[in-house]
């Protein structure tokens, strides 16, 4: 099977599992993906746009494919040689991105050689260029602790896009991170905007972003106690005529992981995925001979936003692509998280935060923190581990099972993670929904309510 049937088969199969759980406008029928995608979407006043970005999907799932290659015997050193960030190598291992949305490897308005040159999967390296604008917004820090700098990282694509000319200067040798938009380039790692829509959303820094991380990035103290580091954020704006800032050129800058101490750092996500050689997942390569000690190591360390949420009422969107687990030696001892736009606070502990995350209720908020680390998240390593192994999936929720016991939380939050169902986003209904960027949850079955 080539690479396009492959991919339309790949998006298929993501568009029929949805239509098991998610309230779509019509049934599945059909076998290809441009079938499915019509048939899914028949009577939605979206039904045209749905199935242009399943052809991209499609498109950009057969590049993926095609860019595969067998990850190498020692994975620390190939990490270490290939980019000063040491992240980066994991970061671009992943090929087929988010596991259940259907517009996993859509890239927007990126033509075939774009997407090689600039997606992660593709292990793009380009320049950044940093931009003057005498309109920009920046903090007391930005680039310098040296006064104000005018500078801005602009992604190459967006700088084209706008006609930029002749930055003042240039990063030579930075590569996108799982969420294309965001950049490394050695110790900072730099999200960009970009007007391109990837998966549900086109990536823009919006106003509240821009204000809230550098407070959240006070919640740091609390999560070092529960063995989570924060990469804490500035961010610049360049604001138009009348002071409005202008999202689309506008930026993020965090260390990157190994410049707070974690020089071994892997997103949850990339422990899943297989080596297209062999089959073996990130996971079993790192836990060498002890699969099962690996795991019930690695298992307390990802519950670890269960333990802040219970401390401080603060809901992680633990996610695989914001969701870094850290390693000493081979053994997963802690995990970084960065990116603070999915996060839910308690609004009476966080007054000066805007936008969505201030959020009254601790059910609500307790949602988005499950929906993003059980199961996508922790589901999908869990199965390629069992298929790897050759095994029931169940032996594996047992250790999870096992490791979310013994933190002994509030009972309302272990009654939460052992309900019958789980919540998660319907990301097929979203995407037809007239506001798509709105969440809509549906659930799927919980592995851990009977263990």
């Amino acid at each position: 099977m080539n690479a396009t049937a492959r991919a339309d088969a790949i998006v298929a199969a993501r568009l029929r599992a949805a239509a098991k759980r998610e309230p779509l406008p019509g049934a599945a029928t059909g076998t290809t993906a441009a079938e499915l995608a019509a048939s899914l979407s028949a009577g939605s006043p979206h039904a045209a746009r749905f199935s242009g970005e399943i052809a991209a999907a499609v498109r950009g799932t057969a590049l993926a494919l095609d860019a595969a290659r067998p990850h190498p015997a020692d994975l620390w050193t190939a990490a270490a040689a290939a980019h000063p960030d040491p992240s980066v190598w994991f970061e671009q291992a992943v090929l087929l991105g988010h596991p259940t949305h259907p517009l996993a490897r859509s890239r927007g308005e990126l033509t075939d050689d774009e997407i090689r040159a600039y997606a992660p999967e593709h292990g793009a390296r380009f320049d950044l260029g940093f931009y003057y604008f005498e309109q920009l917004r920046e903090p007391p820090v930005w680039l310098s602790a040296h006064g104000r700098s005018g500078q801005l990282p602009v992604h190459p694509w967006q700088a084209a896009r706008y006609a930029l000319t002749d930055p003042k200067r240039v990063c030579e040798g930075a590569a996108p991170l799982m969420s294309l938009r965001t950049v490394s380039i050695g110790d900072l790692q730099i999200k960009t905007a970009v007007d391109l829509q990837l998966t549900s959303a086109v990536r823009h820094v919006s106003e509240a972003a821009i204000h809230n991380g550098p407070i959240l990035s006070r919640l740091r103290k609390a999560a070092d106690a529960h063995a989570i580091t924060l990469l804490p954020e500035r961010a610049a704006v360049n604001e138009g005529p009348h002071r409005e800032p202008q999202s689309h050129l506008a930026a993020i800058i965090r260390p990157a992981p190994h410049l707070l101490g974690h020089r071994r750092t892997v997103p949850l996500a990339a422990l899943a995925e297989p080596c297209p050689a062999t089959g073996r997942p990130i996971a079993a390569a790192l836990a060498g001979d002890d699969l099962e000690a690996w795991w019930t190591a690695f298992a307390p360390v990802a519950l670890a936003p269960l333990r802040l949420f219970a401390a401080t009422g603060v809901a992680l969107e633990a996610h695989g692509q914001n969701t870094l687990a850290s390693f000493t030696g081979d053994r997963p001892t802690s995990l970084v998280y960065r990116d603070f736009g999915g996060i839910r606070v308690p609004p009476e502990d966080w007054p000066d935060l805007i936008g969505d995350l201030p959020e009254p209720d601790p059910a609500r908020r307790l949602t988005k923190l499950l929906a993003a680390l059980f199961p996508t998240t922790l589901t999908s390593i869990v199965e390629a581990l069992a298929t790897w192994t050759g095994t029931d999936p169940g032996r594996w929720w047992a250790t999870v099972a096992n490791a979310v016991h013994d933190l002994d939380l509030p009972h309302e939050i272990r009654a939460a993670v052992a309900q019958t169902a789980w919540p998660v986003k319907a990301t097929t209904a979203m995407r037809l929904a007239d506001n798509p960027t709105d969440d809509i949850w549906t659930t799927v079955d919980n592995p851990l309510a009977d263990a």
